[in-house]
């Protein structure tokens, strides 16, 4: 009996052995699985364009390695650490926020490992955080890190004067890389700010909130190589970009409450503008003109291309009135071709927009946002999705509709604010798009095919089988995305 139950004994102990063992096992064969994924099979030199592709800024002061792509990425495998580390442009984005620096650190080691590993490839920088009046050394000391690259910063973003001070207490001048420069309104406050880049031969994108215009003749800065401006002012002054040569493509304009917007006494001719972005906010003076009243009223473009216009905060509700006389002014005055309209979060009645719509038979991308906006201002309502029908029964047959007759992309945000259209006639607009031009297939109308459709309704359920046909065109080429309360439906 003693033997039996050592015995037993033993084979339960091997038992056991044999568990731990076959559970090892498995765990190895779980660490050699990713031996097997698909993207080991990838050239490295697909591989890295995925990673560059992936790689935003990274955030060297939050303490999360999910924030630092570059660095993230080195930690998977050797394999990928070895890709990462021979590819400096991964390790070349940075933002640092400096009132959020940990202060255990008594130097800023990430930084300096970050700049060994970007080598000599040209940097981008944006540097962040609350107003201070003086900084810490180890805040100075970052800045001073930051600007001994001066001969290699490529894009850079500053947010605070401070800051500024010290990034170029070197007195660089000499930007031979230089093709993004982001500075708030300190930029006229400080002397020569910006002067000091009037040798940036690169230097194509200036963002520069406030700025007063009236300085713009006496300014070194190179101002006729931009082709980006974003600011949040307008008066005649702007005309002395506008008028000599410039090689200046794209408008954005920003309304602050303190935005200084004024209507020039006769619109200014953009002749080489093709790009408008308006991105408005509430008035906290009623009276005082509006940033799209002014840049309707006194502007001509007739090379528009694309027009954008949204909200620059959602803090305080947007109720200025659509100004549609002179919209209409506008588009007749520049007589342009506008092939993209976006418009987000602006209160807008759908009979405004038709009109608007129905001036730019050469749309061909629609963009329309109704989020925070109240029920009775939205845009999207039945009466705008049957007007986008591409055909319309008069009563003894269907004709073409006259309405944005190219679209080949349209993307509805449909918020709780809409008035409660019908998803059939929204799926039946979609079809009918498909072959706008009387179910022939000559060569213009398969270019005014509708070929992207995106369709968001963050505050409602829908029913998955409305929008069944659209996984049939989806089959057939249209790309279709219909997201509901977060869910993706197709």
């Amino acid at each position: 009996m003693e033997d039996c139950e050592a015995e037993i004994h033993w084979l339960q102990s091997h038992v056991a052995f044999l568990h731990n063992h076959s559970r090892h096992l498995d765990e190895y064969k779980t660490c050699l699985y990713s031996l097997m994924s698909p993207i080991r099979k990838l050239p490295d030199e697909l591989t890295l364009r995925i990673f560059d592709y992936a790689c935003g800024l990274n955030n060297l002061t939050s303490g999360q390695l999910k924030t630092m792509p570059a660095l993230a990425i080195s930690s998977v495998c050797s394999h990928w650490r070895n890709l990462a580390k021979a590819s400096p442009q991964l390790w070349s984005r940075m933002r640092i926020n400096l009132t959020v620096m940990h202060t255990d650190h008594l130097g800023f080691d990430l930084l300096q490992m970050y700049l060994d590993s970007s080598q000599q490839y040209p940097l981008s920088f944006e540097i962040l955080g609350d107003k201070l009046e003086t900084l810490d050394p180890r805040q100075a000391m970052v800045c001073a890190t930051v600007g001994a690259c001066s001969d290699r910063w490529k894009e850079l973003a500053v947010s605070q004067p401070t800051f500024f001070k010290v990034l170029t207490a070197q007195n660089p001048t000499h930007f031979p890389v230089l093709e993004e420069l982001s500075i708030s309104s300190f930029a006229f406050r400080l002397s020569g700010s910006l002067d000091r880049f009037q040798d940036s031969p690169k230097l194509r994108s200036l963002s520069i909130s406030l700025f007063p215009l009236s300085k713009l003749p006496r300014s070194l800065f190179p101002w006729n190589q931009l082709n980006v401006l974003t600011i949040c002012s307008y008066s005649e002054e702007l005309k002395y970009l506008l008028d000599g040569p410039s090689d200046l493509t794209e408008l954005h304009f920003c309304e602050w409450a303190d935005g200084w917007f004024k209507q020039t006494t006769s619109p200014m001719l953009a002749s080489s503008i093709q790009t408008v972005s308006l991105s408005v906010a509430a008035s906290t003076q009623p009276e005082s003109e509006s940033l799209v009243d002014v840049i309707f009223a006194s502007t001509t473009c007739p090379a528009l291309t694309s027009l954008s216009i949204d909200r620059a905060d959602f803090d305080d509700a947007y109720d200025r009135p659509w100004p549609k006389e002179i919209v209409q002014d506008f588009l007749s005055r520049s007589s342009c071709r506008l092939t993209t309209l976006s418009i987000k979060s602006i209160p807008l009645s759908d009979s405004d927009l038709i009109d608007t719509l129905a001036r730019l038979p050469s749309l061909l991308h629609l963009t329309i946002d109704d989020t925070c906006v109240s029920y009775n201002h939205s845009p999207i309502t039945s009466y705008l999705v049957q007007s986008l029908h591409a055909f319309r029964y008069n009563g003894k047959s269907l004709t073409p509709s006259v309405l944005v007759p190219k679209l080949q992309s349209l993307s509805l945000v449909s918020s709780g604010a809409s008035k409660g259209f019908s998803d059939t006639d929204l799926v039946e607009v979609v079809a009918s798009r498909q072959y706008p031009g009387g179910y022939t297939y000559d060569s213009e109308t398969m270019k005014s095919f509708l070929r992207s459709v995106v369709l968001q309704f963050p505050d409602r359920d829908i029913s998955e089988e409305v929008y069944v046909p659209l996984k049939r065109l989806e089959k057939a080429g249209l790309r279709v995305v219909v997201i509901a309360l977060g869910r993706i439906l197709i």
